[in-house]
């Protein structure tokens, strides 16, 4: 991280002498002797970052670090001399505080030659006295103890430009330091022995890798089917070499009856609290599986990963290759810099494969035409040679994202972009400016030219929900909006190579979305899946009517939200609940609830805008009555609920178990029993709006479950209204975190209901909690309220209905909406959009399209720049990306295709179609244990660099077990639903 030095902040040189002692300097008999100062913290930090941000800060000359964790960092821009004091080491004053956990503090100082060394100290006890502290190994400013950045070959310190104090980043622990100055000192005789000590040790592991390596090339030296592989040679840039390399097989779990052999023997794996949570089978002496269900009758057996690993140490040695381009003299190259990211983790076993790209960096850039062979030296590749030759048309590039759901011939907006992070080399360089074509995908014929620019450089930070680069490299931007011929077509970008392919063509946005809506089909709970339906075979799984245990309890989520999994188990009342049907949460089967219905409405919407072009439409579903498909499959969703209304009107939070199901079951294995939560005020007025809705939009095809569906949302809206009176006079709402959200639903409940209905009494209770009455309403301000599905559906009410001023209004704030949006939209180089300019990169962030306040205000005012906000909108999500991927399963050329789906995994079957996962992460800001510890338990050690280092538009892993990721609920595809519908449909 470098920021720009101004003059106020310039500190003058200090010469090389003895600094004057302070008086509390002269109590500290061990206060060595300084030579040049650093930082004297007299004053404030010009920047700080993770959780040191906004609370990091310099009082009376001294830092002071407190209420943060050891995730951050500060700093501040100087020019400090460094050259007369490379012998000397780095030292701090510093004192701990009684609430510090870090181990240790971290000192990285940015020379004028983009040279970062770091230093490492480890803290004093928390003793409230100030000591004076060196780094470890007593480590120079000659040999620091590590560098921020990879170099090549020696570098020295000479004027430092900035420094930066930062955490050890070691867990998400408490941090309390202060620190008084930051100074060089002259090496003492300890310090001297202490770096001898190091010396030498370092000279003995020297000597015991150099050992290591040797067997390792003695092991793994002969070529084999067991030896990684080769999969592609391609270009990263004009000047690099990108070289992927698979290493290890992983195979599939397989679901089983359970045969018993003489030597087997069942392990129980044991949580915390002594309960049993896995039964491994182990056969032969070797653990093969997990035996599942209430009877331990079946069994899944594990992932196994078998074959070489990739000898990293040759990887990385620019001497080991010899290219040779159109036979001319072999070349070694500049230098190779790598990037490693683990590409299975078995399930069971958790063995690991790994996929590897090298980039060779050359001193010229490679002419279309021409061939190449890389000699792969000792490297233990399957093959002895990688061979290129180079056709741009025909050599995709990992460096060039395209859009791959692809265009209609009239949108308004078209781009494709290029970057690349190369791992442990940095970031890419983009040309300023550059050419590119659209090439016909069978021909090859250049259908259309444009000129590329890199719009966001490396160095820019973006504004999200923090501000900084998340792209790790230059992003360039090319756009071909004014191109509409149909076709299918891939992007060129000279001496660099191609995109995947993409359509232009009237179709391309309602395949997608009915992909996005067949995961519905393919997450149901309850019945049997399979052909024709769907390639995806599940059979009838969590159904009371196969001996499933489903009961009442009296839990209401409203008490203690919904995961209160041991005050539901605790209300269980033993009665018999028709509880099945509805959606699998995510991956796993529960929960099932009410709330996942938003995604239910979001087709509800679509069917209202567009009741012709869907009234036909085929998600090749099992039909009911005549019922077309969009409005039977809202049903079955709706059904769910409907089934666990009680007579009195009230409807509960849906299904759920005690927690997470056991390791290796699938659904129609589940060994928990299920509960179904009792009534409450959120659930019943959330069942309502969803009532009122489909009521009125099955009417003209099934006018009696039309009659019952809103006779059951009057209900449940009546009882909401006493239950919520009942708790506010007992003082139990005003602190409940849910009340807002509840008041939201309560205000689209007697919408919907005034909407079917046309009775004025819920206009009124409308009118009671919307934010339309307000001069300037706000549709999105999160903990008070996010009405822009009310604002929207109150403008489309029909002539005659609501009151025109309040329409006229919330238009005018859908609009605000959208173009906020579009303005967050602006600060980043792929558009990522949100009408939230503090909302989290996680959980669909950058997996789905918050756009639908851009239809929504097309659909509205027929204005054109909301139609291209939607548009660009959806560039990451499909393709767009550093990775190059489609979040969405079956969709695009690349599609993800790991998503957490168990009962696919489990039984050794592709993840079927239409799931979308959380995707991306900013882990610099999220960072917990619970959304973290596949780093710290599977993939860190083994990934390079370090997962937290990659740059957060990268850092996405599709493994199919990281829940945090690659899980995902329902709901959250609402934005792709509602936006993918509306460019396919408008």
């Amino acid at each position: 991280m470098r920021f720009p030095i101004r003059p106020d902040q310039i500190f003058a040189t200090v010469a090389c002498c003895l600094l004057t002692q302070t008086m509390a300097d002269a109590q500290e008999p061990t206060s060595p002797p300084r030579q040049a100062v650093i930082a004297d913290f007299d004053q404030p930090f010009l920047f700080a970052y993770g959780t040191w941000q906004d609370k990091a800060k310099t009082t009376d000359g001294i830092a002071i670090i407190a209420g943060v964790t050891n995730q951050g960092g500060a700093g501040l821009n100087v020019s400090i001399d460094l050259t007369e004091n490379e012998n000397g080491s780095p030292a701090m004053r510093v004192r701990t505080g009684p609430n510090n956990q870090m181990q240790s503090v971290r000192l990285i100082l940015v020379c004028e030659s983009d040279y970062k060394p770091v230093w490492q100290f480890d803290l004093p006890p928390s003793d409230g006295q100030w000591h004076w502290i060196t780094p470890r190994d007593g480590a120079s400013l000659q040999a620091p103890n590590s560098t921020e950045e990879p170099v090549d070959g020696p570098m020295e310190v000479d004027r430092v430009v900035q420094w930066q104090i930062t955490g050890d980043w070691a867990g998400n622990v408490a941090a309390d330091i202060q620190i008084d100055q930051v100074a060089v000192v002259a090496a003492t005789k300890s310090m001297l022995q202490e770096r001898q000590r190091s010396s030498d040790q370092k000279s003995k592991q020297a000597e015991e890798k150099l050992q290591e390596q040797n067997r390792l090339l003695e092991q793994f030296s002969e070529r084999t089917e067991n030896s990684p592989r080769v999969v592609r040679t391609s270009m990263a840039a004009a000047d690099v070499v990108a070289i992927e390399i698979l290493a290890g097989k992983m195979s599939t779990c397989k679901h089983q009856a359970y045969r018993s052999e003489p030597d087997d023997t069942i392990v129980q794996r044991k949580d915390q609290n002594g309960d049993v949570v896995e039964y491994q089978l182990v056969r032969g002496g070797e653990t093969i599986g997990s035996l599942i269900g209430n009877d331990r009758n079946w069994l899944v057996t594990w992932e196994r990963v078998s074959g070489d690993p990739l000898l990293l140490f040759v990887a990385d040695d620019p001497e080991n290759f010899q290219i040779r381009i159109d036979g001319n003299p072999a070349f070694t190259p500049v230098r190779v810099s790598r990037k490693s990211r683990v590409n299975g983790w078995a399930q069971g076993s958790r063995e690991l494969s790994l996929h590897h790209t090298l980039y060779l960096h050359l001193s010229e850039p490679i002419s279309a035409g021409s061939t190449m062979n890389v000699a792969m030296g000792r490297l233990n590749t399957q093959k002895s040679e990688a061979t290129l030759t180079f056709d741009p048309r025909t050599v995709r590039s990992e460096s060039v994202h395209v859009h791959q759901i692809g265009f209609r011939t009239d949108d308004p907006v078209k781009r494709a972009f290029v970057s690349c992070w190369l791992g442990t080399g940095g970031p890419q360089k983009q040309p300023e400016r550059f050419p590119f074509s659209i090439v016909d995908d069978a021909t090859g014929r250049v259908a259309h030219r444009g000129t590329g620019e890199c719009h966001f450089p490396s160095s820019k930070p973006e504004a999200m929900a923090r501000s900084a680069n998340f792209n790790g490299t230059d992003v360039a931007r090319m756009d071909f909006s004014d191109f509409r011929t149909a076709g299918r077509y891939r992007v060129v970008v000279d001496g660099v190579g191609c995109s995947y392919p993409f359509t232009i063509g009237q179709d391309v946005w309602t395949s997608a979305w009915r992909s996005q809506l067949r995961g519905l089909y393919n997450n149901r709970s309850g019945i049997e899946l399979g052909p024709p339906l769907t390639n995806f075979r599940k059979p009838r799984d969590m159904n009371p009517e196969d001996g499933y245990r489903v009961t009442r309890s009296t839990y209401r989520a409203v008490e203690a939200g919904n995961e209160a999994f041991e005050q539901l188990v605790a209300g269980d009342t033993g009665e018999p609940a028709p509880g099945w049907g509805g959606y699998h949460d995510a991956g796993d089967w529960n929960p099932r609830r009410v709330t996942h219905m938003r995604v239910t409405m979001a087709m509800l919407e679509l069917f209202d805008q567009f009741p012709e072009r869907l009234r036909t439409f085929d998600l090749n579903i099992p039909k009911d009555g005549d019922l077309p498909d969009m409005l039977a499959e809202a049903v079955f969703e709706f059904s769910c609920f409907r089934r666990l209304q009680l007579a009195n009107g009230g409807v509960g939070m849906g299904l759920e178990s005690r927690g997470d199901p056991r390791p290796m079951e699938t659904s129609w294995h589940n060994s928990f029993p299920s509960y179904a939560y009792a009534p409450d005020y959120l659930s019943s007025w959330c069942y309502a709006s969803v009532a009122a809705r489909l009521s009125r939009l099955i009417e003209p095809f099934d006018a009696g479950r039309a009659a019952d569906f809103l006779e059951s949302g009057k209900r449940a809206m009546a009882f909401a209204e006493l239950d919520f009176d009942r708790d506010e006079a007992a003082g139990l709402t005003k602190d409940r975190p849910s009340t807002w959200e509840a008041t939201d639903y309560r205000n689209l409940a007697a919408l919907e209901l005034y909407r079917t209905t046309r009775d004025e009494r819920y206009h009124d209770v409308f009118l009671e909690n919307t934010v339309l009455t307000a001069d300037q309403p706000e549709l999105f301000r999160y903990g008070t309220a996010i009405q822009r599905d009310h604002a929207f559906h109150y403008a489309r009410l029909p002539p005659g209905m609501g009151d025109d001023g309040i329409k006229t209004k919330a238009i005018a704030a859908i609009e605000r909406l959208a173009v906020r949006g579009m303005e967050y939209a602006s600060k980043n180089a792929f558009n990522v959009t949100s009408v939230d300019p503090w909302k989290p990169q996680f959980i669909g962030f950058y997996s789905t399209a918050d756009a639908y306040d851009m239809t929504r205000a097309h659909a509205l005012t027929g204005k054109l720049e909301y139609l291209i906000g939607a548009v660009q909108a959806t560039q990451f999500q499909s393709g767009c990306n550093p990775n190059n991927l489609v979040y969405t399963t079956g969709v695009g050329a690349n599609p993800v295709k790991h998503v957490f789906k168990l009962d696919a995994r489990f039984t050794g079957q592709p993840v079927p179609e239409g799931l979308t996962p959380y995707g991306n992460i900013d882990f610099e800001k999220w960072n917990d244990e619970g959304t973290t510890w596949p780093i710290k338990w599977v993939i860190g050690n083994v990934t390079q660099p370090n997962p937290y280092a990659w740059p957060t538009h990268e850092a996405y892993w599709d493994l199919g077990g990281w829940p945090m990721l690659e899980e995902f609920t329902v709901d959250a595809w609402t934005p792709n639903v509602l936006v993918w519908g509306y460019l396919a449909f408008r």
